[in-house]
């Protein structure tokens, strides 16, 4: 009995442009295959190919049919890739890289899901600013990376970009630090110390650079590297924590310890006062599984991070940025005139 034809059948005409080559290939016998595709082209009520030719020539229903049935097996050994995978037969690798916010906010929970749903996996991420980390990737070092892609557009037709998140920063001092008693908070009272954050991009370096004259900025990229600069959030904060180092960092990173009174808050706010980070990649290639996998579980971890931050901002009374620039400080000015008396009526 006759196999029942299979789009298999047909993809194997093409690379070979014979009958008997493609009946080789398949371990069939010219005739049999001949009448496998009769048979299939039947089903489908046109002609594929013209079998009686020496040279195979598909029409334009058969390439039509090539076509998508190339599409339909590379996505079923996807599929098998992606099943061995959770099912934990291959060893998935993730090489990637993060900057320093990425890599404190949403990075180790969406790591931590993944190791507990496959045991297997193998991670090494690395540290870095965006131009390092873009250099990596483009270079094929790394798969792709999370930052803050503010100098994503000196690339645009070698990246491929999605954004994941934009939050809101702050500086922040330890406990005790002078300017928590400072009645005056502008960017020149708080850049008078020591600024301990990564690599700053342009669209910050632009304002901190005004109040930090000695402060080193790339003519090439216009991003500035503060006075102590550090890719490990870990090490940043211990550094503000031991002496009067100012740090900047998204309000989820430091929330515990402002509630614990270890840190405390700079009520400082500005438009630019912002981190907008995003994964890229090389256009040329596409990510893998299970670097798929790790960015939907960024993006919903994020979502939480998102939430949590809105929440956290309502209970300390830090209101939404509006829309007519910055303001210096949440406290009142002391010099502030207050609203006249209206002057009592006469009887």
């Amino acid at each position: 009995m006759a196999k029942t034809p299979s789009l298999l059948d047909i993809l194997a005409l093409v690379p070979s442009r014979d009958l008997a080559r493609a009946a080789k290939v398949l371990g069939l016998a010219p005739d049999a295959l001949r009448k496998r595709v009769d048979s299939f082209e039947s089903a489908l009520g046109f002609k594929l190919v013209d079998t009686a030719a020496k040279a195979l020539k598909p029409g334009e229903a058969g390439r039509l049919v090539i076509d998508h049935a190339s599409r339909i097996f590379s996505q079923a050994r996807d599929l098998t890739r992606d099943l061995e995978e959770l099912a934990g037969l291959q060893s998935p690798e993730l090489i990637f890289g993060a900057d320093m916010f990425a890599a404190e906010l949403p990075m180790g929970a969406a790591l931590g899901r993944m190791a507990s749903a496959n045991s297997r996996l193998r991670v090494h991420a690395v540290a870095g600013d965006f131009e390092q980390l873009s250099k990596d990737v483009l270079s094929g070092k790394l798969e792709f990376a999370i930052a803050d892609t503010t100098g994503a557009e000196r690339h645009p037709t070698r990246l491929a970009i999605e954004p994941v998140a934009e939050h809101r920063v702050f500086f922040y001092v330890r406990q005790g630090h002078p300017l928590t008693s400072a009645k005056e908070l502008s960017l020149d009272t708080i850049l008078v110390f020591p600024l301990v954050a990564p690599r700053l991009p342009q669209r910050i370096a632009v304002h901190v650079a005004k109040s930090m004259p000695h402060a080193r900025v790339d003519r090439e990229t216009g991003d500035l590297t503060p006075s102590l600069m550090f890719d490990s959030f870990a090490v940043a904060r211990n550094v503000v924590l031991s002496g009067d180092a100012v740090g900047i960092a998204p309000l989820s990173a430091i929330e515990a310890d402002v509630r614990a009174r270890r840190l405390a808050l700079i009520r400082f706010d500005a438009p630019w006062m912002h981190t907008s980070y995003g994964l890229f990649y090389s256009r040329k290639k596409s990510l893998s599984r299970v670097a798929q996998l790790f960015v939907t579980q960024l993006r919903q971890v994020e979502a939480t991070i998102q939430a949590r931050e809105q929440r956290s901002l309502a209970r300390m009374a830090i209101r939404k940025r509006g829309r007519k620039g910055p303001r210096k400080s949440a406290a009142p000015s002391a010099s502030a005139p207050r609203p006249r008396a209206r002057p009592a009526r006469r009887q």
